[in-house]
């Protein structure tokens, strides 16, 4: 009888063991993101939650480019939407004078940019918008000047430069470098540097030339342009340098393919087959949910 007693209590450990490993195995998937194919027609599946409403109109209306990413390598994509902001030149005219069409060139920079994105939840069931957050100065990034970029090996953060340019009144601009991160459904921009200058219009050539004035620091305050460098430079140091590649098609293009959940998924796909993140020393940091 005392055998039979502890045989039990042995079973009684086993099944409690046993249960103890399936709800780990059961969080450890929940945790994982799925293959990008599946997440893909997530994203297409839900649909009504980022193109529908005025502000999708209003993307498919002023051209708005959408890229699909990873950009903080957790294995979930998100979905960007880029829109430039541009306002009229005075006395631009592309058929015009050459001064003229220097003008119409100038106005093709845009006054600002309003970023919006959204990112495959944790559990993979749904899509979450994004919050951007500025840690020094407003000043909405230009998504698609995504190129150069480091991983930070201590935190396990991409980190990108950018660099934005923006027209301030007729004919001048300013010209942020910017560093960007992804962390916890937060896109973080800070300004590290601006450029100061105009643009300078010939009526030999129909051409707008831009001519720097000054160089700021990231409090607005100005210095020498090689401070400027410098500091960006220490911003990075210790990290490992990367390039990335993203493609950012037309939100028209989605718009035209959304009555239909496969046209839409593959134009998805379109934009997601292009992205990577690879590390310049040709070791490249594998999101293993793309291999």
């Amino acid at each position: 009888m005392k055998n039979d007693g502890k045989r039990k209590r042995n079973k009684v450990k086993f099944l409690t063991l046993a249960a103890a490993l399936l709800v780990s195995m059961q969080a450890g998937r929940i945790g994982e993101a799925a293959a990008p194919e599946e997440q893909l027609s997530l994203i297409a599946e839900q649909h009504a939650v980022w193109g529908s409403g005025e502000l999708f109109t209003e993307s498919v209306r002023d051209g708005d480019l959408v890229a699909v990413t990873d950009l903080d390598g957790n294995g979930r994509l998100e979905l960007f939407f880029l829109k430039f902001v541009r306002n009229p030149v005075p006395h631009a005219n592309d058929k015009g004078t050459n001064e003229e069409k220097g003008r119409a060139l100038v106005a093709t920079v845009p006054v600002t940019m309003r970023p919006r994105g959204y990112e495959v939840s944790a559990d993979g069931k749904q899509m979450e918008e994004l919050s951007f957050r500025y840690s020094n100065a407003i000043i909405p990034p230009n998504l698609t000047e995504l190129g150069e970029a480091f991983y930070n090996a201590t935190n396990k953060t991409r980190i990108y430069k950018l660099i934005t340019l923006n027209r301030v009144g007729e004919l001048g601009f300013r010209l942020y470098r910017q560093s960007m991160s992804l962390q916890n459904g937060t896109v973080t921009v800070q300004t590290l540097g601006t450029e100061v200058g105009g643009y300078g219009l010939f009526s030999e050539m129909p051409t707008a030339e831009a001519i720097i004035d000054h160089c700021e620091d990231r409090f607005g305050k100005p210095v020498a342009e090689g401070a400027v460098d410098g500091y960006i430079a220490s911003k990075f140091t210790g990290m490992k340098p990367a390039t990335v590649k993203t493609s950012w098609i037309p939100a028209k293009q989605l718009a035209d393919a959304a009555p239909s959940q496969d046209k839409l998924r593959a134009a998805l796909e379109e934009s997601w087959k292009v992205f990577s993140f690879e590390m310049k020393d040709n070791r490249q940091e594998k999101n293993d949910k793309k291999q």
